[in-house]
Protein backbone atom coordinates (compact mmCIF):
# COMPACT_ATOMS: atom_id res chain seq x y z
CA UNK A 1 0.00 0.00 0.00
CA UNK A 2 1.11 3.39 -0.74
CA UNK A 3 1.02 6.65 1.30
CA UNK A 4 -1.93 8.14 -0.16
CA UNK A 5 -3.98 4.63 0.16
CA UNK A 6 -3.03 4.10 4.15
CA UNK A 7 -4.62 7.68 4.39
CA UNK A 8 -7.98 6.71 2.40
CA UNK A 9 -7.90 3.69 4.65
CA UNK A 10 -7.30 5.95 7.89
CA UNK A 11 -10.27 8.63 7.01
CA UNK A 12 -12.45 5.43 6.02
CA UNK A 13 -11.97 4.02 9.07
CA UNK A 14 -12.56 7.34 11.01
CA UNK A 15 -15.77 7.72 9.32
CA UNK A 16 -17.32 4.00 9.87
CA UNK A 17 -16.60 4.63 13.41
CA UNK A 18 -18.25 8.08 13.89
CA UNK A 19 -21.19 6.70 11.94
CA UNK A 20 -20.99 3.94 14.28
CA UNK A 21 -21.17 5.73 17.58
CA UNK A 22 -23.54 8.44 15.77
CA UNK A 23 -26.06 5.29 15.10
CA UNK A 24 -25.71 4.22 18.56
CA UNK A 25 -26.32 7.40 20.11
CA UNK A 26 -29.60 8.04 18.29
CA UNK A 27 -30.44 4.23 19.23
CA UNK A 28 -30.14 5.71 22.72
CA UNK A 29 -31.35 8.78 23.00
CA UNK A 30 -34.18 8.89 20.46
CA UNK A 31 -37.83 7.35 20.40
CA UNK A 32 -38.54 4.91 17.59
CA UNK A 33 -40.71 7.73 15.68
CA UNK A 34 -38.29 10.66 16.36
CA UNK A 35 -35.47 8.07 14.53
CA UNK A 36 -38.12 7.06 11.42
CA UNK A 37 -39.28 11.01 11.01
CA UNK A 38 -35.34 11.33 10.78
CA UNK A 39 -34.56 8.69 8.84
CA UNK A 40 -37.35 10.04 6.33
CA UNK A 41 -36.11 13.68 6.44
CA UNK A 42 -32.56 11.89 5.01
CA UNK A 43 -34.08 10.28 2.29
CA UNK A 44 -35.11 13.71 1.04
CA UNK A 45 -32.72 16.16 2.50
CA UNK A 46 -29.61 14.09 3.21
CA UNK A 47 -27.77 17.42 4.22
CA UNK A 48 -30.70 18.49 6.59
CA UNK A 49 -30.57 15.24 8.47
CA UNK A 50 -26.81 15.71 8.98
CA UNK A 51 -27.29 19.07 10.38
CA UNK A 52 -29.58 17.70 12.70
CA UNK A 53 -27.87 14.89 13.59
CA UNK A 54 -24.38 16.43 14.05
CA UNK A 55 -26.67 18.71 16.68
CA UNK A 56 -28.10 16.26 18.77
CA UNK A 57 -24.92 14.33 19.11
CA UNK A 58 -23.34 17.81 20.30
CA UNK A 59 -25.84 18.06 22.70
CA UNK A 60 -25.84 14.74 23.76
CA UNK A 61 -21.73 15.13 24.26
CA UNK A 62 -21.99 18.52 26.23
CA UNK A 63 -24.93 16.60 28.65
CA UNK A 64 -27.76 18.85 27.49
CA UNK A 65 -29.77 16.37 26.43
CA UNK A 66 -31.94 15.00 29.34
CA UNK A 67 -34.40 12.15 29.03
CA UNK A 68 -35.50 10.64 25.10
CA UNK A 69 -35.98 12.83 21.88
CA UNK A 70 -38.97 12.45 20.77
CA UNK A 71 -40.71 13.13 17.28
CA UNK A 72 -42.28 16.83 18.40
CA UNK A 73 -38.72 17.67 19.63
CA UNK A 74 -37.03 16.39 15.64
CA UNK A 75 -39.87 18.31 13.77
CA UNK A 76 -38.91 21.65 16.48
CA UNK A 77 -35.38 21.53 15.46
CA UNK A 78 -36.56 20.78 11.79
CA UNK A 79 -38.40 23.70 12.37
CA UNK A 80 -35.55 25.80 13.41
CA UNK A 81 -33.14 24.99 10.50
CA UNK A 82 -35.82 25.57 8.11
CA UNK A 83 -36.26 28.99 9.17
CA UNK A 84 -32.54 29.87 9.24
CA UNK A 85 -32.74 28.92 5.59
CA UNK A 86 -35.68 31.46 4.45
CA UNK A 87 -34.52 34.72 2.93
CA UNK A 88 -36.39 37.10 1.58
CA UNK A 89 -35.95 39.10 -2.19
CA UNK A 90 -36.50 42.57 -1.58
CA UNK A 91 -37.21 44.21 -5.78
CA UNK A 92 -36.96 47.91 -5.88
Amino acid sequence: MNRVNVEEYKKEIERQQTEALKKAAMLKFMTKRARERLNRVKLVKPEIAEKVENALLQAIQMGQVSGVITESQIIGILNEISEKKKFKILRR
